[in-house]
């Protein structure tokens, strides 16, 4: 018999207390398609409620297709959750074709954040989403909204966001392009997945920096066992050591190198480019965080220079408003634009539209241009403390990335044990920066074959002041604790 257990001191009304147990009884299988509910007379009094309230009861699931009513015989249930599954005593065998294991990892796509003074690598102020402005847009209701949740809409993208960043491109970067040639992606890692899986081949040959992203290299290390590894230095790749070997891609970034934070002159652009004409090969600029400027012109995107019309060019908004968006995008070159979007629509047809046509509002009315400008001041602020301190405890260091960006790389005159004991014995007084060798992927080996200066990277920008100024207080009782300074 179906039981009930009624709070009469309880803020929920009866009515809903009646309607809940009845509810959970259905879901938990404890009544079953065909069986009949107590009558409305027989409940009431065994319950001592009204009979109205039963009726209530009984109404709302009718409504709700959970049971029916049937005239001279009563409520019966129609709906079931439960689900019998068959069982033997064999134990389930392994198939005889598991899944290809990787050849890499990737332990720092993603880092957890936890620690109060992690100088992270990337990851923006808790209040760089512009909570306000999300909350005002998204609470009054539209028949566009209902459409953008209800319906398909374009792989490429909504047209609105697309034109936008036209737009933005023009003035922020020097790109010229139109909304044609621009692709939605879910952030910057699925553009790379996109062009790994329609360029490369196990046969194909890439080019890529040493050091790189984790992200590009293990995802690139999958497709490709033939990877050329190319040392970067303080103005980022060496294109005097590019290969000339055919390859199909090449992934660099030119404008913040990352991680070691040098920006790539403009007379190695253009021999990047011209390589790239003598080898076939499209180039990948990931332009990953040099919406931050500080006291300085940027230079020319790669993709807007003169014979550019092989460069893929990649962004997203993770570290302007968040990660947890998921928006990027690509401005490709005409031949690949319709061999992606059928790519993409067979893997996810596109990304968040409801954010998408947020973002296009708001840089539509130039709130977000007035958010990057508050943010840009804001980070200029909290580089110029970590940069003040960083030199004032390790001199004779040098600091690369001072230009954009959202972190600082120290080249510091310690050896590779001390650097190493520093970051550990940081770690256990709460305070964790990163060095080369603790994000180490692979990509670094031709990197550390000609440079043995031990690196340590800080990110700034998920930081507050307070927490900068603490962290470097730590840091330089350890350092003199250890008797390095």
């Amino acid at each position: 018999m179906l039981s009930f257990n009624l709070d009469r001191s309880h803020p929920l009304s009866l009515q809903k207390q009646i309607y809940q147990q009845i509810h959970t009884a259905l879901h938990n299988g404890e009544l079953t398609t065909g069986e009949r509910l107590p009558s409305i007379r027989e409940l009431g009094a065994r319950l001592q409620v009204s009979r109205n309230t039963i009726t209530a009861v009984y109404e709302k699931l009718v409504q709700e297709g959970f049971i029916a009513s049937r005239p001279g015989v009563g409520y019966n249930v129609i709906f079931s959750s439960h689900v019998e599954a068959t069982r033997n005593g064999a134990a389930q065998a392994e198939l005889a074709h598991p899944p290809v294991p990787l050849r890499t990892q990737a332990p720092d796509t993603y880092i957890d954040v936890s620690c109060p003074m992690f100088f992270s690598l990337g990851n923006p102020d808790e209040s760089a989403f512009p909570w306000q402005r999300w909350r005002s847009w998204n609470n009054k209701a539209s028949h566009s909204k209902h459409l953008l949740m209800t319906r398909y809409h374009p792989p490429a993208g909504l047209l609105s966001l697309r034109q936008e960043l036209v737009k933005y491109l023009a003035n922020a970067r020097g790109i010229h392009t139109d909304a044609g040639h621009i692709i939605i992606t879910n952030g910057v890692q699925e553009g790379l997945a996109l062009l790994a899986q329609l360029l490369l081949t196990p046969q194909e040959h890439m080019t890529i920096e040493s050091p790189c992203y984790s992200g590009a290299w293990n995802l690139f290390s999958i497709c490709t066992p033939h990877l050329h590894s190319i040392p970067v230095d303080d103005e980022g790749l060496r294109t005097d050591l590019l290969p000339e070997q055919r390859c199909a891609l090449a992934y660099v970034t030119p404008s913040h190198q990352y991680p070691v934070g040098g920006t790539l002159p403009l007379e190695r652009r253009h021999a990047l480019l011209a390589w790239s004409q003598r080898s076939n090969a499209y180039v990948i600029e990931d332009d990953y965080d040099t919406t931050f400027l500080y006291g300085s012109q940027p230079l020319p995107a790669l993709k807007s220079l003169e014979n550019a019309n092989n460069v893929i060019y990649l962004s997203s908004f993770s570290k302007t408003l968040g990660p947890g968006m998921r928006i990027g995008f690509m401005v490709c070159p005409d031949r690949l634009v319709e061999p992606l979007l059928n790519l993409k629509a067979l893997w996810n047809h596109g990304a968040s539209w409801l954010y998408q046509q947020f973002l296009a509002d708001f840089m539509h009315d130039q709130g977000y241009h007035r958010h990057l400008r508050r943010l840009e001041l804001e980070y200029a602020s909290r580089q110029a403390l970590l940069r003040e301190g960083l030199q004032a405890i390790f001199p004779g260091s040098s600091l690369l990335g001072t230009s954009s960006g959202l972190h600082l790389t120290l080249k510091t005159t310690l050896n590779a044990r001390q650097a190493d004991t520093l970051r550990l014995r940081c770690m256990q007084r709460g305070v964790r920066f990163e060095t080369l060798d603790s994000i180490c992927n692979g990509s670094e080996r031709a990197y550390q074959q000609q440079n043995a200066t031990p690196m340590l990277l800080f990110g700034f920008s998920a930081l507050p002041a307070a927490h900068i100024r603490q962290a470097l207080k730590i840091i330089a009782e350890t350092a003199r604790d250890m008797g390095i300074n």
